[in-house]
């Protein structure tokens, strides 16, 4: 049977070196085969207290993982937010909403 767990993982603001990973565990009713991420939505921007910026460039991505055997999918997310100068130098901070579908 297909099944489906939505969720969402934050990021706060931070200033970093490139794009930020975040995890979080979605449980299934038992074990799971071939998960798959899809993303359903974002929330992003650039820190209100940083001064105004033009969007450049955003990097989001969704993957799922499952041991074998296991009812519990491990979603990790991927945000990236950069301005126009294409440095990795502003706060920025948001939240990626995912799907993850499994054979149960």
């Amino acid at each position: 049977m297909l099944e489906m767990r939505t969720g969402s993982i934050t990021f706060p603001r931070d200033k970093g070196s490139g794009p930020r990973s975040g995890t979080t565990d979605v449980t299934f009713s038992g074990p799971v085969s071939s998960p798959a991420a899809v993303l359903t939505g974002a929330d992003y921007g650039f820190s209100q207290e940083d001064g105004d910026h033009h969007l450049g460039q955003v990097n989001m991505k969704v993957d799922a993982a499952a041991s074998a055997g296991s009812s519990d999918v491990r979603v990790t997310a991927m945000l990236g937010v950069r301005d126009w100068t294409g440095d990795w130098d502003d706060d920025y901070e948001g939240t990626i909403y995912f799907a993850v579908l499994g054979e149960v």
